[in-house]
């Protein structure tokens, strides 16, 4: 066979053909695959809340083993930045001003337990708890 005036060998036409199709059955569904349950944390008084329930600080997140969760952050803090990291699957944002948001997306653990999520500049105040089930 011939690709652009160069002669391919049908062997390495079909490790090129082979490879694709691997690499979509692999990648494809990670990068399709939406996020089964969001949550928005608005950081203020130096804890996280829950968006709408503003008497629970530093809340317990409920998630199912391996659940793909996308956790947004609202900062409603003045002349703070805050992060959102849950370092048991190694996933952080980078720190927001007041007014901002962001967020970040990680797959819940296969392990369940509990696990804990902390604003890495305030992490002694303001941490909570992923329970995995």
């Amino acid at each position: 066979m011939s690709i652009l005036g160069h002669h391919v060998s049908k062997a390495v036409l079909l490790k090129a053909a082979v490879m694709a199709v691997l690499f979509l059955a692999i990648a494809l569904p990670a990068l399709t695959s939406a996020p089964t349950r969001e949550v928005t944390l608005v950081a203020k008084g130096m804890a996280f809340y829950i968006e709408g329930d503003a008497s629970t600080a530093n809340p317990t997140i409920e998630v199912k083993a391996g659940e793909r969760v996308r956790i947004v952050l609202r900062n409603e803090e003045r002349g703070m930045t805050h992060d959102f990291a849950l370092p048991a699957v190694a996933a952080a944002m980078d720190a927001i001003g007041w007014s901002e948001s962001a967020a970040v997306t990680f797959d819940a653990p296969e392990t369940p337990g509990t696990y804990q999520y902390e604003c890495r500049p305030h992490r002694l105040m303001m941490r909570g708890l992923l329970r995995v089930s």
